[in-house]
């Protein structure tokens, strides 16, 4: 989309909501000035991409140029001036760059983040993830990349392995920066130690859910409480070997490893269905607690669970957030997938006047390990210190920034009070994971869009007691399938599975 055809887009969108505007165009508070991005305003002709490209390389030796960065966080850090300037003084002499943050509260994000996008305030990079990304593309949000890549960000590309590129790929084009990270699923079981110990409990034995059920019976039985204590979204791990394929429900998919690539209405599937069935049997049992369907938060301590990550956050995460010793058994494949990918994005804005320099910018943050510690862990002196052996000690909590939001894991460095470097391991993970037969592939969902905004609704409204064991799926599965049928449902199906298999045929 050209860039005047997304302004005529955007026109009646941005007259709607223009006082808004007005009022928010400085959110997040701190030293935000909207001038300062490196974007043309809305009143202006925006660059095409060859043009941006070219005022870009033309730029005089030492010129530095102002780009604006939209993330997400706990807000403005408190401190950030004085970082910002330590920040723009160390990246002014790398990229020739001076960069303005707007740090955006958790709870204002999705408000904050549109009303950006959809009336062209400007900015130069935007944090995203997979839950707007192809919806902001086809809205003519972003720069596409594709052929800017290989000159402008060479260090990362020489650090993430191309099939994380193609995570991120729409109709083979590129249009955000993938967050090198925890970008695959890597599932574990993780059990109280106190009770594997007591119970000599065989989790390696145990990673199939339908093994679970009879030392769920004995701990249920021995300990009066409940071995699966859920919240309303229930054991929902189970749908992570079906990919989405984009369509942004769990009851459509493809099996990551179906070389047929079938598309599938994941609930009648054999895995899915006798999942739901052992869900049902647990909550009659009262394995499951009986208000999960009805909680929107779950307590701290569990007997067991499973969480996405790596095995040492049984040491760093998930026994300290529970106040006890766990340990975890891995629970299927590490797998890759766009929805995996998709998790933390960087988009350039379509009307940057420099694309090339945001590019040269991400190069440089996940690469550039002094860099990268300034965005993960704050102000050096303020907010941490490095140690003797070159650790980072953190003085305190305070920063604000989101750390997951803005590069690579695999440059920051550790923390003194970890004695080995999970980073390694999570890279180890990133590099073993099999890539989902759907890897690159996204559904265009527009002949659909109304049908299948219907039928996601129709899975919300079901979605919680099924997947907490309350209802029979011997009743609730042909129940859900008629109302989805009615609202049209198969032609989504249909229209997947044409697409799908287009897209295989050049494979």
């Amino acid at each position: 989309m050209s860039h005047k055809k997304y302004k005529k887009v955007l026109a009646a969108g941005l007259a709607a909501v223009m006082t808004m505007g007005m009022l928010t165009g400085c959110g997040g508070g701190g030293s935000n000035n909207n001038n300062s991005a490196g974007t043309d305003g809305g009143n202006q002709s925006a660059s095409t991409g060859s043009q941006s490209s070219s005022s870009s390389k033309d730029t005089g030796s030492g010129e530095i140029v102002p780009l604006k960065w939209v993330t997400i966080g706990n807000g403005m850090p408190t401190n950030y001036d004085s970082w910002i300037t330590k920040v723009n003084e160390y990246i002014g002499d790398k990229v020739g760059v001076s960069l303005d943050m707007e740090v955006i509260p958790w709870g204002d994000w999705d408000k904050r983040r549109n009303i950006i996008v959809s009336t062209n305030e400007p900015y130069d990079i935007i944090f995203g993830n997979g839950n707007n990304y192809i919806a902001d593309i086809n809205l003519g949000a972003y720069y596409d990349i594709t052929d800017m890549i290989d000159a402008n960000m060479p260090g990362l590309k020489q650090l993430m392995p191309d099939k994380y590129w193609d995570g991120v790929k729409v109709k083979d084009r590129i249009y955000g920066v993938p967050t090198y990270k925890d970008s695959s699923i890597s599932n574990y079981a993780v059990w109280d130690k106190e009770l594997v110990d007591e119970y000599n409990i065989d989790i390696a034995s145990l990673t199939e859910i339908e093994s679970l059920t009879e030392i769920f019976e004995t701990l249920k039985a021995d300990k009066n409480d409940y071995p699966v204590y859920t919240k309303n979204d229930g054991v929902y791990y189970i749908f992570d070997v079906y990919d989405q394929i984009g369509a942004g429900t769990q009851i459509l998919g493809v099996r990551y490893d179906d070389a047929d690539a079938k598309v599938c209405f994941t609930l009648e599937e054999p895995d899915i269905y006798s999942a739901l069935e052992t869900l049902h049997d647990w909550y009659k049992k009262g394995i499951i607690n009986p208000d999960a369907a009805t909680l929107s938060e779950a307590r701290v301590y569990n007997m067991w669970r499973v969480a996405q990550g790596w095995e040492s956050a049984g040491i760093t995460s998930w026994g300290p957030q529970m106040g006890k010793d766990v340990v975890v058994q891995k629970v299927g494949d590490t797998i890759l997938s766009n929805e995996t990918v998709r998790g933390s994005l960087n988009m350039v804005s379509i009307n940057t006047k420099y694309p090339e320099k945001c590019l040269q910018l991400l190069d440089l943050i996940n690469t550039d390990t002094k860099l990268r510690d300034m965005f993960y862990y704050g102000e050096e002196g303020v907010n941490f210190e490095y140690t003797a052996d070159g650790k980072v000690h953190k003085i305190n909590n305070d920063w604000a920034m989101a750390g997951y939001t803005q590069a690579s894991y695999f440059t920051v460095t550790q923390v003194d009070t970890d004695e080995y470097n999970q980073w390694d391991e999570i890279k180890e993970l990133n590099e073993q994971a099999v890539s989902s037969v759907m890897l690159g592939f996204t559904f265009d969902t527009t002949e659909v869009s109304d049908k299948l905004a219907n039928c996601r609704e129709i899975w919300m409204r079901y979605r919680s007691e099924v997947m907490t064991g309350v209802q029979d799926p011997a009743v609730a599965v042909p129940k859900i399938k008629e109302e989805l049928m009615k609202a049209g449902w198969q032609d989504v199906l249909d229209a997947a599975q044409k697409q799908v298999d287009e897209y295989m045929a050049t494979k």
